[in-house]
């Protein structure tokens, strides 16, 4: 009974919070778009170097702050799914394609291992790729040298579903920061996943398209994520399961 409390409150927090943060980002964005608009125009003549540089400031502050809002309402109200069946392959190449250069930079190896059969899912491939790579940049941010891609083939229920799973080797997550990972601009940065919207946004992404995201994380032993797509079953054609390249 307690965890049906518990569970019923939490659903409900959620969507208070995306009520608030609709609401919030469609009042602060008009202002924002004012103020971004008012300063361009006074670049255009401003012949002052330090005027100039201010507001150029100006400018790149609001189309900052634009772009957290506009995060913020994705994860409020994001944009209806169109799914299609798309290899998860392909998703994952675009975004190890992606996210390699930031990986690079830190010298984090990335690691992708593909099942023996490529997974054919049905969802919206451009809010999954996007997810999974907001999923993707948080591991490589608190990874100390090490992030593994692993896709499975699992049946849940009666139904197929396609698991990815991103881990890194970071410091993990404290009970406190995971209890409230899913919070929009919650800070969990003592357990190196940064400030912002990545976690909220993904995991509303792959919601709406029918699937699932847990995370499982302790401090000292790294994060693991895990994403649950619905499957397309390889009866449904001879193009649902086709053979995997390893990349």
């Amino acid at each position: 009974m307690a965890e049906q409390v518990d569970a019923a409150v939490a659903v409900a927090r959620l969507e208070a919070l995306r009520e608030f943060a609709y609401g919030a980002g469609h009042e602060i964005n008009n202002p924002l778009a004012n103020i971004a608009a008012r300063a361009q125009a006074l670049l255009v003549d401003e012949v002052d170097p330090e005027r100039r540089r201010r507001l150029a400031t100006i400018v790149d502050q609001a189309f900052r702050a634009r772009d957290m809002i506009g995060g913020l309402m994705v994860f409020a109200r994001p944009p209806k799914p169109i799914p299609a069946r798309v290899a998860i392959d392909e998703i994952l190449a675009s975004i190890l394609d992606a996210v390699r250069p930031a990986a690079d930079l830190k010298a984090v190896r990335l690691e992708y291992s593909p099942p023996p059969a490529s997974c054919v899912v049905n969802v919206d491939a451009s809010q999954i790729t996007e997810s999974i790579r907001l999923l993707t940049v948080n591991a490589v941010e608190a990874a100390a040298g090490r992030v593994a891609l692993h896709v499975t083939v699992a049946g849940m229920s009666e139904r197929a579903v396609c698991v990815v799973t991103v881990t890194d080797d970071g410091p993990g997550m404290t009970g406190e920061v995971l209890n409230r990972a899913f919070d929009p601009f919650f800070s969990g940065r003592e357990a190196g996943r940064g400030i912002g919207l990545g976690l909220p946004k993904a995991w509303r992404l792959v919601e709406i398209n029918g699937g699932t995201l847990e995370i499982d994380s302790r401090p000292g032993r790294g994060t693991r994520v895990l994403v649950s797509l619905p499957a397309v079953p390889a009866k449904d054609g001879p193009e649902a399961l086709q053979p995997s390249q390893s990349r």
